[in-house]
Order: structure tokens, then C-alpha cells, then sequence
């Protein structure tokens, strides 16, 4: 939790400062907040007039969220998948890392039966801020 979710998670909270410590965040650092899942306790500490710095932000990643369960369902349907997440864990592997490599860490936890709405976000985070970028050669 950054410095911002504590301070908003504390007993007495002055909601002109945290709007200013709001403002203050980077993109990713507001992200964040909302990867870990406490985003909605700041808001309801920022005063009125300025919930919606952090709300709009926030539908368009539950939006991108949104997105990426729409892509998973679709694969997860296909008759091709369904055999493959029925077989053993190593043909799903292989099958995974051929046709679905992006999704890779989302499609194990579904084999594995513990895909939860934090991965997703967590997912949605590791898009928009990897470290590791795809180059073309």
C-alpha cells in the first residue's frame, strides 16, 4: 500500500491533503491502488469535487479489465482449449505458450481453478506498466 492508501486508511484524514497527495501520484502509482484493490477507500475519503480524478480513471480500467475476461471467456469456450485444459498439465503447457503466450499466467491459474479478480488486475497493471517491452525486428 502506498503512502497515499495508508494515509487514507488512517483514524483522521484531511481530505484537502489527500486530494493534494492524490494529485501528486504518478499514473502508475494510482494504478497501483487500484491493482491492490483499495482504491475505492481513497475515493470515499477525497472530498466530493474531486472523486472523479480517481473514478474516471478507474472505469477505464475496469473497462480494460472488462476487456481482457471478454478475450479469456472466448478462449476458454473453444473446444480446442477445453481438451487441452482436460489432458495433462504438460500438453496444456506446450499448447498455452504456442497459441496463447500473452495469456499465459492467466490460462494457469484457470487450469489450476484459481483465477480471482486480483489477477486480473494485477494482469491489467503488468500490460500497461511491464518493464519488458516487445520490440519489432
Amino acid at each position: 500500500m502506498n503512502r497515499v492508501g495508508k494515509y487514507a486508511t488512517s483514524g483522521t484524514v484531511d481530505d484537502i491533503e489527500l486530494m493534494n497527495m492524490v494529485f501528486e501520484l504518478t499514473e502508475k502509482d494510482k494504478m497501483v491502488m487500484w491493482s491492490e484493490g483499495y482504491i475505492d477507500r481513497v475515493i470515499d475519503k477525497l472530498p466530493e469535487y474531486a472523486r472523479d480524478i480517481l473514478e474516471d480513471r478507474k472505469e477505464k480500467w475496469e473497462d480494460t479489465k472488462a476487456f481482457y475476461e471478454k478475450q479469456l471467456k472466448e478462449i476458454v469456450n473453444q473446444e480446442e482449449f477445453k481438451l487441452k485444459l482436460e489432458g495433462e498439465r504438460k500438453e496444456f503447457a506446450l499448447f498455452v505458450m504456442q497459441w496463447y503466450q500473452e495469456f499465459q499466467s492467466l490460462l494457469f491459474l484457470i487450469y489450476d481453478g484459481n483465477l480471482k479478480d486480483d489477477d486480473l488486475r494485477k494482469f491489467v497493471y503488468r500490460r500497461s506498466f511491464s518493464s519488458r517491452k516487445k520490440y519489432l525486428h
